[in-house]
């Protein structure tokens, strides 16, 4: 969104969040009615989708997908 790419690292940080939440792959996937492996490559940054990144970021409980990205780069940064 807006040209913010997510970047492996925030996939991971992505992805933990949602583990935290109870909320696998295939569940995010077919709560959203996307395949698997779509899900997946906009997690991992290989892929772009407003509608997953919408989803994301929400399910996650940020306000905005630019939010999200910068909970995981201060993540790695060391902060939050």
């Amino acid at each position: 969104m807006l040209g913010i790419r997510i970047k492996p690292k925030e996939g991971l940080w992505i992805s933990y969040k949602l583990r935290l939440k109870g909320i696998t792959g295939r569940s995010f996937a077919a709560k959203f009615g996307v395949r698997e492996s779509t899900a997946s490559q906009v997690i991992n940054g290989k892929r772009s989708s407003r509608r997953i990144e919408t989803a994301l970021y929400e399910t996650l409980g940020y306000p905005s997908f630019e939010a999200m990205i910068a909970a995981a780069r201060g993540h790695d940064r060391g902060g939050a």
